[in-house]
């Protein structure tokens, strides 16, 4: 049997006490923690306190309500993934909130009450269903963590009317403004025309860098907005470079291809190494901008540039650097075996701990730049700085492959060193080179909060600092449809196959839902250069649900890909799509799946 615990506080349950015989009738807040018999733990609630939270402890609150009423209640997570239950005066399960947002941020209840009785909300760790046996287990002991209340509000009906007015001119402002302000476009596909994208013109004159989000890595429609947009970009506003979330080493084949018709497309394109550019939609995209460069003088012709420092697609380096030290180190003052050592990343390393690689990666470096002049005077400058680049790519690829090596870092390595490599392709371009830059809409976001697999800094954002207002950052977003993903399967622990996951319409309040109110099935909007009334800047620096897919999902994970953003700080303007589907894979993208789910890997 578990014991009860109960602590009482100043809140809205009323009780009757009998004193001396005399009742006595007070307004009180009950704070109930259940434990098991292993787990008793006792604490005080206190407004703006830490609540300690561990394992499997359930924390609940009781509170009577009126109906008419609304109850707001705000927690701030701290290092513990939360979920809330709302239970009738029945003890039925009303609603259950759990908010995307990991083990830190706000929960936020709000729920309007319909029946006055008591309400219990229980406050309790999320346990991932995808989590059974000894792995639940470990995940429960490692729960530790705790939250604050930062809001507790109760609304009288008359305060819930109030504001239910207030917020309905506040959402009719914001439809209006999307309305009135958003640019209808006609369509996702390229070659179709270019004439409802003029007004972009204005908006981008001055930019350097345009950043292309997607709201996941298999949309097919997006996939064919952005290759749209490359041709208004490359065709009106001359930019010359296309760059892309995808190995610098690996796009070396298409780069070769689109310049010099070198190879075919479908062999340089799966040379890249990442399935989920694999697509027909990708390859259509590389095939016009082949055609393009065949049409216009050399100055105009459109360069394909990966950005991307993963441990992928690197064999190009690899062979240059091998061969580049074979033929250098004669005198033998270089003692890493660079062949043993390139074999071992190209073969699954551990990537728990990289230290080893990455210590005789610095010693092949350090024995490059300390003999600079005996090996420019052996081969070239030309070659030496290849190989510089080669190393310095294999270098940032195991270090971002380095989970222990990470996590040294406050901020996300990868994309600082993607913003690098943007810095870099610019720089040895001529002066005023523009740029297109395609990858997800959290890496291309401008807000250094955002975050990309837990850590902050994304790349979007130390181009802000780089180049300030030359870099412009394009969201995208889409009501419904579906996108490609891998799936997780939770029960057996593993990648098993490729999958398309729907998204049903965006719940309303979300930032998808506004912007399917425009009724437009496709709009450009602009947060930079627009007249913004005070209620659209509260709305754009406002938190609202997204959707957003990476290159895994799950089926089993039980809630939408939907999370925070805000609008006005991630982007600069925003591309919006009605409905998407999924992205056609090539089949050699079929093949690279196949490898990946006997791999495990996604």
């Amino acid at each position: 049997m578990p014991t009860i615990k109960l602590k009482v506080f100043n809140l809205r349950s009323m009780i009757l006490i009998k004193k001396n015989t005399v009742w006595v009738r007070f307004s009180l807040f009950l704070f109930c923690t259940i434990h098991l018999i292993a787990q008793e733990t006792s604490f005080q609630f206190e407004q703006g306190k830490d609540i300690q939270i561990k394992g499997v402890e359930k924390h609940l609150y009781k509170t009577t309500l009126h109906k008419g009423e609304l109850l707001q209640l705000h927690l701030l997570q701290k290092n513990v993934d939360l979920q809330i239950i709302a239970f009738s005066p029945n003890n039925d399960t009303l609603q259950r909130f759990d908010a995307p947002n990991g083990k830190n941020g706000l929960e936020i209840v709000e729920l309007p009450i319909k029946k006055s009785g008591i309400y219990h909300f229980e406050v309790s760790p999320l346990l991932p269903k995808r989590f059974t046996g000894a792995t639940r287990q470990k995940y429960i002991d490692n729960i530790d963590g705790s939250y604050l209340v930062s809001k507790y509000k109760i609304y009288s009906q008359k305060e819930h009317i109030q504001l239910q007015n207030r917020r309905k001119v506040r959402k009719d402002s914001v439809i209006s403004w999307i309305k009135n302000t958003s640019i209808p476009l006609q369509s996702v596909k390229a070659t179709t025309g270019l004439t409802d994208l003029m007004g972009l013109k204005p908006i981008l004159k001055d930019v350097q860098v345009v950043g292309l989000g997607e709201t996941s890595h298999g949309s097919k429609e997006i996939f064919q907005m952005k290759h749209r947009m490359l041709e208004f970009l490359v065709k009106e506003m001359g930019f010359t470079i296309f760059a892309i979330e995808a190995s610098h080493i690996g796009c070396e084949p298409i780069n070769n291809y689109v310049l010099h018709g070198k190879g075919t497309s479908r062999e340089a394109l799966t040379a890249q190494g990442f399935w989920i550019w694999n697509t027909e939609e990708v390859l259509e995209m590389i095939e016009w901008m082949r055609n393009y460069n065949l049409s216009v003088p050399e100055h105009k012709k459109v360069k394909f540039i990966g950005i991307d420092t993963q441990i992928v697609a690197l064999d190009l380096a690899y062979e240059r650097v091998d061969n580049f030290v074979e033929k250098t180190n004669d005198n033998g003052l270089l003692k890493v075996k660079v062949d043993s050592l390139f074999h071992k990343l190209k073969n699954k390393p551990d990537r728990k701990d990289m230290s080893s690689q990455r210590q005789e990666l610095y010693t092949v470096l350090s024995y490059l730049i300390v003999n600079e002049i005996k090996l420019i005077h052996q081969t070239s400058k030309q070659e030496y700085d290849q190989i510089i680049t080669d190393l310095r790519k294999i270098i940032q690829g195991v270090e971002v492959a380095d989970r222990g090596y990470k996590k040294t870092f406050d901020f996300n390595v990868r994309d600082e060193y993607m913003a690098q490599t943007v810095i870099d392709v610019l720089q040895r371009e001529k002066p005023g080179v523009k740029m297109v830059l395609w990858a997800h809409n959290t890496h291309i976001s401008k807000n250094i909060e955002t975050k990309v697999n837990g850590k902050t800094r994304p790349l979007g954002s130390i181009l802000k600092e780089y180049i300030t207002e030359k870099y412009y950052a394009i969201g995208f977003s889409t009501n419904q449809g579906s996108f490609r993903a891998m799936n997780y399967n939770a029960k057996e622990k593993r990648y098993d196959k490729n999958a398309a996951f729907t998204l049903p319409p965006a719940k309303e309040g979300s930032l998808d839902w506004y912007f399917a109110q425009g009724n437009k099935d496709i709009f450009f909007i602009d947060f930079v250069k627009s007249l913004l009334s005070k209620t659209i800047t509260t709305f754009l620096g406002q938190e609202r649900k997204a959707y957003r897919g990476g290159a895994s999902w799950s089926l089993d994970y039980g809630i939408l890909p939907a999370f925070d953003i805000s609008p006005g700080k991630n982007f600069d303007g925003m591309i919006f799509i009605k409905e998407t589907s999924h992205s056609i894979l090539t089949p050699a993208g079929e093949k690279e799946i196949e490898k990946r789910v006997q791999n495990n890997t996604h």
